[in-house]
């Protein structure tokens, strides 16, 4: 039984010498550092936040809407 999860973090530099860390799993999760090891450290508070935020999301109860159903319309098709 898994015990933690994993993610993936793709660096790239650019020609500033900035690096940036981009989490695939998480849409959006984006991180940067002026050395490689503060880019990493950035996408640990990154992938926390952002999992943080999720959960928040998710633990709020949707609202049921006030209408619901279904309208269809119907055409001849000769018409």
């Amino acid at each position: 039984m898994k015990t933690h999860q994993e993610f993936d973090i793709n660096y790239f530099q650019d020609e500033d010498g900035i690096f940036t860390g981009q989490v695939p799993a998480i849409r959006g999760c984006v991180a940067w550092g002026k050395t490689l090891e503060d880019a990493y450290e950035n996408a640990i508070d990154a992938i926390e936040s952002c999992l943080e935020a999720r959960a928040k999301v998710a633990a709020k109860r949707l609202r049921k809407p006030r209408y619901s159903g279904l309208n269809v319309y119907r055409r001849a098709a000769n018409a």
